[in-house]
């Protein structure tokens, strides 16, 4: 039986194993080959029985390696292919079977994607118009739009079609596109989320824009101007009487001026 992970991370250490019943038989050789290529063989008559054949992209650990598992040490793009095992036994029955099985290789995001082209501030009956794109990874993200943690139905989105790097590497993007009404706001907030997955290795990361209704902006300015013209008018009422005081304060002072010269 022969076991491959699949998918397995860039950057991992994997197992693979190949597993064998000889019936009796004796044992002459294990070989393993990446895309018809081999790079690992163990013989038990030869010295050392392990043996690793340089192959681009496939790093054997032969200390933990044995007659029916190899071990490949920092999985990289390169090391995604058709993996097969060959085993033979020895004479008289030169007896040889062999099994395939294909390893996928992933590159998870750095980063969780990003949500580009909206506006702080909406009112109802406007069109809301943003995208979202992934960071770089194989394969691309999948992306999904919530509005208030719902998510959104197909209707709403556009999808692109996915973006290939020199690297190798692949970025999606998603758009989404609604005209707001009054359920959108909850206490004069909306939130959009954008979530990217990858569901074979369990990852996942969003981004999240927090979006206010202009309305409510407008009536809270204008209950700030309305509350400072009151204060204002309120003021003028207080200074008033104290304009006159000092006035008065003024005349009995002259007043008092001239009659002391005339004495």
């Amino acid at each position: 039986m022969l076991d491959v992970p699949s998918p397995t991370v860039v950057g991992q250490e994997v197992e693979l194993t190949c597993s064998f019943d000889l019936n009796g038989d004796t044992l002459y050789s294990v070989k393993w080959y990446k895309d018809d290529v081999e790079f690992y063989r163990f013989v038990p008559n030869d010295w050392p029985p392990g043996q690793f054949l340089p192959l681009s992209g496939v790093r054997v650990d032969l200390s933990k390696s044995k007659e029916q598992s190899v071990y490949i040490r920092t999985v990289a793009l390169e090391t995604a292919g058709v993996y097969k095992c060959e085993v033979s036994t020895e004479a008289p029955v030169f007896d040889t079977v062999s099994a395939k099985k294909e390893m996928n290789v992933y590159v998870l995001p750095t980063e969780g994607p990003k949500i580009t082209g909206r506006h702080m501030k909406y009112r109802v009956g406007d069109t809301v118009t943003v995208n979202c794109t992934s960071a770089k990874s194989k394969p691309a993200a999948s992306l999904a739009w919530y509005i208030n943690d719902k998510k959104v139905g197909a209707d709403y989105e556009t999808v692109y079609s996915t973006i290939l790097h020199d690297d190798g590497l692949e970025v999606s993007c998603l758009s989404l596109r609604f005209l707001i009404t009054s359920d959108h706001f909850t206490n004069g907030n909306m939130r959009l989320k954008c979530e990217a997955s990858i569901p074979r290795v369990r990852y996942t990361m969003s981004d999240e824009a927090l979006v206010i209704s202009e309305q409510l902006q407008h009536v809270s300015g204008l209950q700030i101007r309305e509350n400072l013209s009151k204060v204002r008018d309120t003021a003028a009422i207080v200074a008033t009487p104290v304009r006159w005081i000092h006035r008065l304060l003024s005349l009995l002072s002259l007043v008092y001026s001239l009659l002391f010269v005339r004495i």
